[in-house]
């Protein structure tokens, strides 16, 4: 029984840990696999980066938009996206998170591109110290002509759980 109380007591004192674990697999569009990473630290007080890697123009000679966005939730999923007469939808794209909140990334102000990272402020409030939450990256592609522009797929990354640590 001491021994017991010993460990608890042990355990409460250890802070929680930040982290950013990877889980899942990621699908592709025309070879190449989005990822998702971050830099920083999710600690309260500061600021992490949940980063993108993968295909990301707003223009191409082949009249095609691939758009990053950001899906934010407090729950794992674990769901195939179907393919829904999508001419680039992949069979094997999973959705991990349910969004809480789908963060469209904003044209590059230099580039032919989006953004690639969403900067996230995590608030100074201890009660915050060992909440997780999880980011996916979902791929909007899109496909134009002469009638227009229409979705032609939606391809997702690899997740992450993110534990805020002290």
């Amino acid at each position: 029984m001491r021994t017991l109380f010993a460990t608890l007591l042990l355990a409460a004192a250890i802070p929680c840990q930040a982290s950013v674990s990877t889980f899942g697999t990621a699908c592709s569009l025309q070879n190449q696999t989005p990822s998702i990473g971050h830099t920083g630290t999710p600690r309260i007080g500061q600021t992490i980066s949940i980063t993108y890697q993968g295909p990301n123009y707003s223009s191409s000679s082949a009249q095609q938009i691939a758009q990053p966005f950001l899906a934010l939730g407090t729950q794992a999923l674990g769901f195939s996206i179907p393919m829904a007469g999508l001419i680039y939808q992949p069979s094997d794209c999973t959705a991990y998170v349910a969004p809480m909140v789908l963060v469209p990334m904003l044209q590059d102000p230099n580039l032919p591109q989006y953004e690639s990272s969403f900067a996230l402020a995590i608030p100074n409030d201890t009660a915050l110290v060992g909440y997780q939450f999880f980011a996916q990256w979902l791929l909007v592609h899109t496909q134009c002509g002469f009638t227009g522009c229409g979705l032609s797929g939606l391809i997702t990354s690899d997740a992450a759980v993110v534990t805020i640590g002290q």
